[in-house]
């Protein structure tokens, strides 16, 4: 399915009106759709914005109009034509420029990358109770756990995840989790364990260039952000903010499906051209078409690693090797 057609209908919907302004509810547009907006839609902006990294968008943009006026309150919005957009003050009209994608090739060597994971494996099993294993057990407690959401369970699951993430520095001292205990994941681990976000659970790299997954993405990474939202705030008068790094760390811990868009990772994809680095969709699907160049020689590495006790998904494997990267070329300038 290509990016968009998911929202097709809005797109003939507001090509047949031919308005220069539409304005609709949510409710109006799932009609139209035939099919509910996702969850997200409902609480978050950013799902509505003009940019090609939201899939919802292009219901709108391929029928040649913008969003404006955004309620999430009231749970509406317009659609207005991109050649009706209101003139500035000197009757020019206001140039709207579309975005042009540059496709390039990533300048990390296979080798190379090859090499990284290993090195990053190495220090895994060099410390049989190193904080490297704290991946392997939050993971593997989460795989082997998914059947059951009974109260014990979800603890237990919520008490890995708390390690993990102080294994890897989520909690630092400018961080809302220093203030919490461990229970404070246990909305988080409810919903990672839904049903409907099963097919996440260590997807391969084809799998993350399918739209449908990666709503499913988008989807479970705004309920987590709103999961800590909900929390009591760890600072009076600020809002408990889950960023992108401690998303993906989470969704890295419990489902393998996302690389963890920290620092080094972030420095390696853009150092080497392999994406732009902001956690999105278009990154995501950005990794995995590296993974996709370079699958035999991925896969190869991947299935002896896995022969170590813990089958690595492939997002794990990115993860190893643009962290490993981006540390030793950090340990070299220092």
């Amino acid at each position: 399915m290509a990016k968009g057609d998911k929202y097709i209908a809005l797109t003939a919907y507001l090509k047949k009106s031919g308005k220069d302004i539409v304005k609709m509810s949510f409710k109006e547009i799932e009609s139209v759709l035939g099919d509910p907006l996702p969850e997200s839609a409902y609480k978050y902006p950013a799902q509505w914005s003009n940019s090609e990294s939201q899939s919802l968008a292009f219901g709108w943009l391929d029928a040649g109009y913008m969003s404006q006026n955004l309620s999430i309150a009231n749970q509406s919005i317009d659609f207005v034509k991109r050649d009706s957009i209101k003139r500035d003050g000197n009757s020019q009209p206001k140039i709207i420029k579309k975005r042009v994608s540059v496709e390039k090739e990533p300048t990390l060597p296979v080798d190379e990358a090859i090499r990284c994971i290993r090195t990053y494996f190495n220090e895994t099993i060099k410390d049989s109770h190193g904080r490297y294993l704290s991946w392997c057990h939050c993971y593997n407690a989460f795989k082997d756990n998914r059947g059951s959401r009974d109260e014990k369970n979800v603890d237990y699951l919520a008490l890995h995840l708390a390690f993990y993430l102080a294994s890897w520095g989520m909690y630092r001292g400018s961080s809302f989790l220093l203030q919490k205990d461990y229970k404070v994941h246990i909305p988080v681990v409810e919903i990672i364990l839904e049903e409907k976000y099963a097919p996440l659970l260590g997807i391969t790299a084809e799998g993350l260039m399918e739209d449908d997954k990666l709503d499913l993405l988008e989807d479970v990474s705004a309920k987590i952000r709103q999961a800590y939202a909900n929390e009591q705030p760890s600072f009076e008068g600020v809002t408990n903010n889950a960023t992108d790094t401690l998303v993906t760390k989470i969704l890295l811990g419990a489902l393998g499906c996302v690389p963890a868009y920290d620092r080094y990772y972030v420095q390696a994809v853009r150092q080497y051209g392999i994406s732009v680095g902001g956690y999105d969709r278009r990154s995501v699907k950005d990794v995995a078409k590296y993974y996709l160049k370079y699958k035999d020689e991925f896969e190869k590495v991947r299935n002896e690693l896995s022969a170590y006790g813990t089958e690595y998904p492939v997002m794990k494997i990115m993860d190893m090797c643009l962290w490993q990267v981006a540390f030793e070329n950090d340990s070299e300038e220092s």
